[in-house]
């Protein structure tokens, strides 16, 4: 592999052994090159490994330890696939200076990555990346690793995990101080009802079980036993309907109410909600907002809170937020900004809640990344919360929708090679075609203050692009995968009016990228 880089995900590809795939010795030679830039760092020279289920995710773990302890780094390895969130928390409890995990996220199942964090575990955002690029391709494609130094290897304690799922109780069943007798303040008890919980056959098996059984609910658990192959599914992705066919099934046999799936290292999840038309698939955006206004009713909000999200997230969120009082930042796409942004809070700010349309979410004070764990325990206690009240979350969310508007987004990933991504996106900047735009906003200016990037955002006429109110389009290059991503909303006062402005404006931005 002749150049390595990191994107919105760190590193990932297809696994095999032609050029620019993934293998030993690629993941050798990246590890090598994060040992140069551990060893040249003020950080602790100590580093958090986890992996999750896919094909080679424990082999390459293995090969990370053996090559960082070669370099004389004391290396934490945990002894089963665990979520990437898991290791973010043990990052910061064990005052680590670095991270990596093992993992693909959503990709199918010929892929495998390299997500590397920080000793805040937050995941390396550009110029710390573009270091430890620069340092892995200094490295000669046959440069041999010193001896490995097996005294350098420790496993992580059952501790460490335990304290992790600890933080995330205390936090979901917390009641604030200043709300102690106000009418629906947690913690309530948990009443029974039945709800299903995939891991998909990733990590979350390990522990987000542990977690909703810890917070008094008894989930029924599917699809646990690891397998590389996650079932057959083609992608273990939550946002799509296709990964929900077994757990709807055994809903239907429990009466369930609710279902949850996670990825397959466990930072996203989604969640399908009973209705009387059936089971209801709720995208990321309206978790989102439903997130922040569950956690404004019953924790309250102080002078100073903050929601993060993205460019690239709907708006009703934003809607929500400011409703409550709430400060609301939009980043670039990545949770690693968002994580970023965290840590960097000034002094009479305080992190509320952050999240991304792509289903990851992220509350308290545990890990600095999106966490399906934490987003899981917080979503069971939001239903059983409304369900107490003889509600669902859909009931919720038609409230909401009814006093903010309805805002509907749409995002189609294009299978576009990466050479000719350029040349789409420069057209985009100089020759558009499409009729009403009237403003756009490109991000490689750096503009809104944020760091330069590979994004046009455009606004339509009516459209107010300061309040990010009416209709948006976001276009984008794919960290991950030879991908353009187009991103659409619409904010309008009937559902009928969004949902047809909206397949009007996603049907031209697809016409417009000629392919």
């Amino acid at each position: 592999m002749d150049k390595i880089a990191f994107g919105t995900g760190g590193l990932r590809g297809i696994m095999g052994d032609e050029p620019g795939e993934i293998n030993v010795k690629v993941i050798q030679r990246v590890t090598h090159g994060l040992a140069i830039t551990i060893l040249s760092s003020d950080a602790p020279k100590s580093v958090g490994v986890a992996y999750d289920t896919r094909h080679s995710s424990a082999v390459f773990a293995q090969v990370t330890c053996d090559t960082l302890a070669a370099f004389g780094i004391e290396v934490y390895l945990f002894d089963k696939p665990m979520p990437t969130p898991t290791l973010s928390f043990a990052i910061r409890y064990l005052e680590l200076g670095w991270g990596v995990c093992i993992t693909a996220s959503h990709n199918p199942q010929e892929y495998n990555g390299y997500k590397v964090y920080d000793e805040h575990g937050v995941q390396v955002t550009d110029r710390l990346a573009m270091k430890i690029t620069d340092s892995i391709n200094s490295v000669g494609t046959d440069e041999n690793v010193p001896t490995v130094r097996k005294e350098f290897i420790k496993s992580f304690d059952d501790d460490v995990v335990e304290a992790y799922l600890e933080q995330i109780v205390s936090y979901v069943n917390a009641e604030e101080p200043s709300l102690a007798g106000h009418a629906g303040v947690c913690p309530l008890l948990p009443t029974p009802y039945s709800l299903v919980y995939s891991a998909l056959h990733g990590a979350g098996a390990n522990v987000v079980p542990k977690v909703l059984e810890k917070l008094g609910f008894s989930p029924i658990c599917i699809q646990k036993k690891p397998d590389g192959a996650f079932g057959g599914l083609k992608t273990p992705n939550p946002e799509e309907p296709v990964v929900y066919g077994n757990a709807l099934e055994k809903a239907k046999d429990t009466d369930a109410k609710l279902i949850l799936a996670t990825d397959p290292d466990c930072d996203r999840v989604g969640m399908m909600v009973k209705t009387e038309n059936g089971f209801e698939l709720l995208n990321g955006n309206q978790v989102g907002a439903l997130l922040i206004d569950y956690l404004a009713q019953t924790r309250g909000v102080r002078k100073g809170d903050t929601v993060i999200s993205t460019i690239v997230s709907g708006l009703l969120g934003e809607l929500v937020a400011k409703e409550h009082g709430l400060e609301f930042v939009r980043l670039l796409t990545g949770f690693k900004y968002i994580g970023e942004y965290i840590i960097n809070l000034p002094e009479d700010k305080n992190f509320f809640f952050g999240y991304e349309e792509s289903y990851g979410y992220l509350a308290g004070d545990g890990a600095k990344d999106k966490d399906a764990v934490m987003a899981s325990a917080l979503i069971v206690k939001m239903a059983d919360y409304y369900n107490q009240k003889g509600m669902t979350l859909t009931d919720r969310l038609s409230e909401l929708n009814e006093k903010h508007g309805y805002c509907l987004e749409s995002l189609h990933s294009v299978s576009i090679p990466q050479s000719k991504q350029k040349e789409i996106m420069n057209r985009f900047r100089t020759k558009l075609t499409i009729e009403g735009i009237a403003s756009t906003k490109d991000y490689m200016d750096g503009v809104d203050g944020l760091p330069k990037s590979d994004v046009i955002k455009l606004y339509f006429t009516g459209s107010n692009a300061s309040t990010n109110t009416g209709a948006w389009v976001a276009i984008r290059p794919s960290g991950t995968e030879p991908k353009l991503k187009v991103y659409t909303g619409i904010h309008a006062k009937t559902y009928e009016a969004a949902k047809e402005a909206l397949n009007e404006i996603t049907d031209k931005m697809i016409l417009e990228l000629g392919v």
